[in-house]
């Protein structure tokens, strides 16, 4: 798959246009008489261009301790995800199965000062499924360790007089001329999470129900374990999947919901050096002097609803049309002295789509509008960089209210080769944005991609 995102709606730290390239190969098969397994294989490969102020995967709700230049520069990514998985059939009234998800990422920037974060993340779920009549109850806990490290910031320029600036939430940022030639940073967080299952499985309806918690702890390290502070959060979690079956039609009825809150706290600390009086080499370690208990504070919602009603033609979908509705909101808060960011956005779109018999051609359409329902700004100090460099500007991001397309033509055909039959595919598709004025402007977002592929 290959696909160019571009446009004027973006955020400071997304940058403006991006190219990616991906491959992604999946697997399931039946190993044994007991024993069924999965693959997956996905890797991603692209580069973002005039991205600032953000040297980190994640830059927004989230670990505020991150660092970043003011120089627009441009960014290469490479991104692989693994995924193995294995189940049993039915033992008695059981089911067992456990997977692992294998992460890594890189994150390079190609400007002074020339960062690169990399990225080694798993994650470790096993799970148990009782059965009792049509009907099943499941659990399942994982636990997620993710690791995101810089170890040096470097230069081309020989003189380089550039400043390195280190943010500790919204537009408290602290930026250094030269800060970046001793800098080495790594957030390290360790998840643990469960989630309790209900799944009822019948001639008219199946549906499954899910309630979730995990609870992320982050620890942030530099130079002689140096820390500016610590995060953490929790996740809640609610899902509901249900397929209804009346005469021809499939009815999908879905609806999932997610809270999270997270804290971090600060810290104040010096560096302590001890000599040893025989050997008279120095030991360096920091001491916490001063803690500010949950200083920056983070609150998402997500609500999501689904309906599609499918015609289902003979083992596959012959067409389908349906209803999106999503709602986000976040908090953003830093205490003493007091900023706060709040914003909001409700989506609602519509969906169709059809594979036109004996043709091999198929179509996906949706569109809808999106409305802001809320954003709002109170910096203690809206004059220094980093407010006028990345906060201010945002705004107009979470302010305006867009209307949004996508479409997708795809085409697939069986070919034999050697007695063996599979299905090759082609597919082009393409999004599209665009936002009522703000201050007499009006911006716009798109992506352009095509896939080619095999099933079988």
């Amino acid at each position: 798959d290959y696909s160019y995102n571009g446009g004027d709606y973006h955020r400071v730290q997304e940058g403006t246009s991006t190219h990616n390239l991906k491959f992604f190969t999946e697997r399931y098969q039946k190993i044994s008489k007991i024993l069924y397994g999965y693959g997956k294989f996905d890797f991603n490969n692209g580069k973002t261009k005039d991205r600032a102020w953000a040297d980190v995967v994640r830059p927004y709700n989230s670990d505020p301790y991150f660092s970043g230049s003011s120089v627009y520069g441009n960014y290469d990514f490479q991104n692989i995800n693994l995924t193995a998985a294995i189940g049993t059939t039915r033992l008695g009234k059981w089911n067992f199965g456990a997977r692992l998800d294998y992460n890594l990422g890189d994150l390079s920037r190609l400007r002074d000062p020339r960062s690169r974060s990399e990225l080694l993340e798993y994650k470790l779920t096993p799970s148990a499924i009782y059965n009792f009549g049509n009907s099943s109850i499941g659990l399942a806990a994982w636990y997620n360790r993710r690791k995101e490290k810089i170890q040096n910031v470097t230069t081309v320029q020989t003189d380089a007089t550039l400043k390195y600036y280190l943010m500790s939430g919204l537009e408290n940022a602290n930026g250094t001329t030269g800060g970046y030639g001793s800098f080495s940073r790594e957030w390290v967080n360790h998840n643990f999470g469960a989630e309790i299952s209900y799944g009822y499985k019948g001639n008219v309806l199946n549906s499954l129900n899910s309630i979730s918690i995990q609870r992320g702890s982050e620890s942030v390290l530099g130079v002689y374990k140096y820390s500016p502070g610590h995060y953490y959060n929790y996740i809640y979690g609610l899902q509901s999947q249900n397929r209804l079956t009346t005469g021809k039609l499939i009815h999908q009825i879905d609806f999932k919901a997610s809270y999270e809150e997270g804290f971090a706290d600060e810290y104040r600390q010096k560096l302590i050096i001890n000599t040893d009086s025989a050997t008279g080499f120095n030991s360096y370690r920091y001491d916490t002097q001063i803690k500010f208990n949950k200083r920056y504070q983070i609150r998402v919602l997500n609500l999501d609803a689904h309906y599609r009603m499918s015609i289902p033609y003979k083992d596959r979908i012959f067409a389908y049309m349906g209803f999106i509705a999503n709602y986000n909101d976040v908090s953003n808060k830093y205490l003493l002295n007091s900023s706060e960011l709040k914003y909001g956005r409700l989506n609602i779109s519509f969906e169709e789509g059809m594979n036109l018999c004996n043709t091999g051609f198929g179509y996906a359409l949706s569109a809808g509008y999106s409305f802001s329902t809320r954003n709002s700004i109170n910096l203690a100090d809206n004059t220094n960089e980093y407010a006028q460099g990345v906060l201010l500007p945002d705004m107009k991001y979470y302010a305006v209210d867009y209307g949004f397309v996508h479409g997708e033509l795809s085409y697939e055909h069986p070919i034999t080769i050697k007695g063996a039959t599979s299905n090759w595919f082609a597919k082009v598709y393409g999004d599209y944005l665009k936002t009522k004025k703000y201050e007499n402007t009006a911006y716009n977002k798109y992506t352009l991609g095509v896939s080619v592929g095999i099933i079988y």
